[in-house]
């Protein structure tokens, strides 16, 4: 994972890049490095262009995550998802509680409307 500062838009939006697999033994560490993250910045998005496994701790983790930023006023944005990434938001409803976008610019520019 790494993290960055967008500013093309005029605002702080913080930009996550998920690679590979985010599942029950990495979740954590996502958990861990998020609220140091919200504190930089109340706009999120995850980039999940290079993530291509997301299990129920995963999911789980992106639910604490938007919590979180709710909590903040904030907002949590996702971008690119995968096919086999979103369908575990097509089945389990999540998808009902995120702002998703089919890519990062897409994302970036929502935080301007």
């Amino acid at each position: 994972m790494t993290f960055h500062i967008d500013t093309s838009t005029g605002s702080n939006i913080g930009i996550a890049v998920l690679q590979g697999r985010l599942d029950v033994t990495n979740s954590a560490a996502l958990l861990n490095a998020f609220p140091e993250w919200l504190q930089q910045t109340t706009s999120i998005i995850f980039d999940c262009s290079g993530l291509n496994f997301l299990d129920s701790s995963g999911l789980g983790a992106f639910v604490r995550c938007l919590r979180q930023t709710l909590d903040q006023n904030g907002d949590l944005r996702l971008a690119a998802l995968a096919s086999n990434v979103a369908m575990i938001f097509e089945l389990t409803k999540a998808k009902q509680l995120f702002s998703i976008y089919p890519n990062l610019q897409d994302a970036i520019d929502s935080f301007s409307s």
